[in-house]
């Protein structure tokens, strides 16, 4: 298993145990736990789903491919997150809540950077090449 992918899980759980943890904290601050717990959900699946695809464009031949996905991943996680909290604004309209969204946000944040950075590491590192070079 990719090493991304066991940070990914210890990042998808430690967050949920900390919003299981602290859920009376968060209640007191006004913060809904269970629209936190389904955006860390939605974003973790779609970190893990845009990694691999970004491990594909890294093996592309076409050399902007990676850049490419990477603007594309931001993207999609940025815009996945403003429809969340669009719907989450829709359903409570009466009670919406300042923190909740900052945490959409900083779980976007989370995301994001874990995902490129581990993008970029694997896109530094040199290909092993098949046949030795000789110099004669």
């Amino acid at each position: 298993m990719d090493r991304f992918y066991i940070i990914l899980i210890a990042i998808f759980c430690g967050v949920n145990g900390l919003g299981i943890a602290y859920s009376h904290l968060l209640e007191g601050w006004g913060i809904d736990n269970v629209a936190g717990m389904v955006a860390n959900i939605i974003l973790a699946v779609l970190s893990a789903a845009l990694y691999y695809l970004g491990l594909k464009s890294i093996k592309s031949s076409n050399h902007h491919a990676f850049m490419r996905h990477v603007y594309i991943s931001t993207f999609a996680k940025l815009f996945i997150c403003a429809i969340g909290i669009l719907i989450y604004a829709f359903i409570n309209k009466e009670d919406l809540n300042l923190g909740t969204i900052i945490l959409f946000f900083v779980l976007y944040l989370i995301y994001t950077v874990l995902e490129t950075r581990s993008l970029m590491r694997v896109a530094k590192t040199p290909t092993k090449q098949t046949k030795p070079q000789n110099e004669e």
